[in-house]
């Protein structure tokens, strides 16, 4: 079977509704919904947490991380949630949810989760980093988690991709199937996971790198500049312009920031807690 012809078959499985949407953990599920109550407290969620030991030693390693880090290491869930306070809690049990669906032993597609993966933890990491060096009210948390949402769209391509194998050790056709879909699906999957409108615009404007909401900066604004970041040095199909031209960059007030390489200088000096954030995501 030609490219053209498997192409045009999972256009039309798209158009169809024919691709299968991951779902949430339901540890993820839990903590979401005990967040969004307005009586709950933090004792009560930290014994949510307790039920599932792998979501414990996940949300320890993140209040462990240098996104949270405090004076002391913390070995107990209930002070792992304190220190993060409630929605924290919850938008990492999402980010649990998230490094979860990359969890598949099909060998096939390992190269190209890995790769998605690695993309995700960079954009998330760096986003984080941008959140807290700039003057407007980002929260580093929700960066990180918006980073890690933004390419989820990619996941049901690269399992819809295990049906036709010459088409998975096709890079050229896999970076059509991202660039054309990811975005469309992505948003599908957080509008069926019930996540607010924010991170849903993220994952619709996936590599929209002429983005413009004429309003004021939001999240989608970040996240763009974060993997604009994360795609230097790597061949990609859409390239991002210079940053300079890009609508996010001038809407945050960046111009100051700018490197000799048209990167940002912050960004390359925190090279470190990018890469450690990134190894405390399991990226």
């Amino acid at each position: 079977m030609s490219r053209k012809t498997i192409l045009l078959q999972i256009h039309k499985d798209l158009a169809a509704g024919e691709v299968k949407l991951p779902t949430l953990p339901e540890i993820s599920l839990r903590i979401k919904k005990a967040a969004s109550d307005p009586d709950v407290d933090i004792g009560k969620l930290g014994k949510i947490a307790e039920t599932d030991p792998a979501f414990c030693g996940y949300l320890l390693q993140i209040s462990n991380s240098p996104i949270y880090r405090g004076a002391a290491n913390i070995e107990n869930v209930g002070l792992a949630v304190g220190r993060l306070g409630l929605q924290n809690t919850r938008n990492i049990a999402m980010t649990y949810a998230v490094r979860a669906l990359f969890s598949f032993n099909n060998k096939m597609i390992a190269k190209w989760l890995e790769k998605v993966w690695q993309n995700s933890t960079y954009t998330a990491a760096v986003a984080s980093v941008i959140a807290e060096h700039i003057e407007l009210p980002f929260d580093p948390d929700e960066a990180v988690l918006a980073g890690l949402l933004q390419d989820i769209g990619c996941l049901p391509l690269i399992d819809k991709a295990t049906n036709y194998p010459q088409l998975v050790e096709d890079s050229e056709a896999m970076f059509w199937l991202f660039d054309r879909y990811a975005a469309s699906v992505g948003s599908a999957i957080l509008r069926n996971w019930g996540l607010q409108s924010k991170f849903i615009e993220v994952t619709k404007n996936r590599d929209n790198w002429l983005y413009n909401d004429q309003d004021e900066v939001n999240l989608t604004d970040l996240i763009l500049i974060a993997k604009f970041h994360t795609y230097l040095g790597q061949k990609v199909k859409n390239s991002p312009p210079r940053i300079n031209r890009m609508p996010a960059f001038i809407k945050l007030h960046l111009e100051a920031d700018l490197s000799a390489e048209d990167s940002l200088q912050f960004v390359a000096d925190a090279k470190q807690k990018i890469a450690e954030t990134r190894r405390a995501l399991g990226g």
